[in-house]
């Protein structure tokens, strides 16, 4: 038909006849179709791209995951295990404490009743031997790195009923000379403890004092020259037991 169109239409001298494509619907919907696609592909494939390296690391998380999960099981367990461990020596070593105090409790009712047997054959040549009430068992000082620093140790026991206590009041002093003068020093005042209030007593077979080596120590005042130790127990104000030891070193303790 375009031809017989052609055929028509005369043309004049110096004209030019162009001719010019119709396109058709289905091809400009085809080509609309096809830029909304180019125009999608890029969008979609970018998506794809980040969801793969998304994919990746998920994988690569749950893979670090996994193996945190299963080292932590592992420690869980030792912990467990040592728990448990833990758990059986304490058992054992609360049963070793029992043993051990009584033990400890055994020996000292050996030891009282073994010092009231002395008593009763002290009694016979003592009047006052078997006269209920506090003993000054022995008084101990060691000597030190330090000259005028020693150590000290007092041991108190009882004359009487198994079942009774003991709650006194322990004071210690020194008689010495400085300067040519005879002079007594509270033992307060030559320790790091500085009690002016005494040592407490407290127990029912025997004690000794003091507790502990850092309150067991004394440092002699420059110029003193010790000579004898003063023991008094007391309760209430009342002097219970008194008694002087002679100052004398029994030996070193390192």
């Amino acid at each position: 038909m375009t031809d017989q169109l052609l055929r028509r239409v005369p043309l004049r001298r110096g004209h030019r006849l162009a001719v010019v494509p119709v396109e058709s619907r289905f091809a400009r919907l085809a080509r609309r179709v096809l830029a909304i696609f180019v125009l999608l592909a890029f969008p979609a494939a970018a998506w794809l791209g980040w969801d793969a390296a998304l994919r990746s690391q998920l994988v690569e998380n749950h893979s670090q995951l996994r193996d945190s999960h299963q080292t932590l099981q592992a420690e869980l367990d030792q912990t467990q295990q040592r728990y448990q461990q833990l758990e059986v020596d304490l058992l054992v070593a609360r049963e070793a404490v029992r043993d051990g105090r009584k033990i400890i409790t055994d020996l000292e009712q050996q030891l009282f009743k073994l010092q009231q047997d002395l008593a009763t054959y002290q009694g016979a040549l003592a009047p006052n031997a078997m006269v209920p009430g506090l003993r000054f068992q022995a008084f101990e000082l060691q000597s030190t790195e330090r000259p005028d620093v020693f150590r000290y140790k007092v041991m108190v026991s009882r004359v009487g009923s198994e079942s009774e206590t003991t709650q006194a009041t322990l004071f210690i002093e020194v008689h010495g000379s400085r300067d040519g003068e005879e002079v007594v020093i509270p033992l307060s005042s030559m320790t790091a403890v500085g009690d002016d209030e005494g040592l407490a007593l407290d127990f029912r077979y025997f004690q000794v004092l003091p507790a502990s080596g850092r309150e067991a120590e004394l440092s002699l005042p420059e110029g003193f020259q010790p000579k004898r130790v003063h023991l008094r127990a007391e309760h209430d104000g009342k002097t219970l037991v008194e008694q002087m030891f002679d100052w004398t070193v029994t030996g070193a303790k390192s």
